[in-house]
């Protein structure tokens, strides 16, 4: 009796380090793969595919900038995630940007919305609407390819004008030059 009661709590050990592996696996995936965004929220973790587009506008804007626009999709709920960073140049060899700023005249932004129609962001942090201040870093760039992966993390307001801290936030894109 005793080696058959060993022998399904084995079965049992193995079964769930399995699940937890893929799902370690499934998070680790998004926001490293190409096309895919990630950010954590505290407890919660949001992720999707950047299947709408990621456009980096190289005609020089009023401000000295050129803006990067990537657009996607959370993977389950369907939710619109958007991120602009108004760049100092088209090769990304500055490597960190800011939204949240008072006084900034970029177009540096991020927006988790209910979806394309809606007008209310779940979250967000821009210079528009500054106090949020998000930090978004270029950690790699591939020239050859144009992919680039940008991590960001600091802090957002929800919908109810709160502070939500977003922690490991990564999108891996390749970019479109117009």
């Amino acid at each position: 009796m005793k080696p058959s009661l060993f022998t399904a709590l084995l079965t049992l050990l193995i079964i769930f380090s399995s699940c937890s592996k893929f799902a370690y696996d499934d998070v680790k995936a998004f926001g490293d793969e190409l096309n895919t965004w990630a950010f954590y929220d505290g407890n919660r973790y949001y992720s999707g595919n950047i299947a709408m587009s990621a456009v980096l506008d190289t005609a020089m804007q009023a401000n000295n900038t050129y803006t990067l626009a990537i657009t996607g999709t959370e993977r389950i709920t369907g939710q619109l995630f958007t991120t602009a960073l108004s760049l100092a140049d088209l090769n990304f060899t500055v490597k960190s940007y800011q939204s949240g700023v008072n006084g900034s005249d970029h177009a540096t932004a991020m927006y988790f919305s209910a979806s394309a129609a809606s007008r209310q962001s779940i979250y967000s942090s821009t210079n528009n609407d500054p106090g949020a201040v998000m930090t978004y870093r270029i950690t790699h760039y591939d020239a050859v390819r144009d992919i680039v992966t940008i991590s960001f993390s600091g802090n957002v307001h929800d919908e109810l004008g709160n502070m939500v801290n977003i922690s490991r936030g990564k999108i891996t894109v390749h970019i479109t030059r117009q």
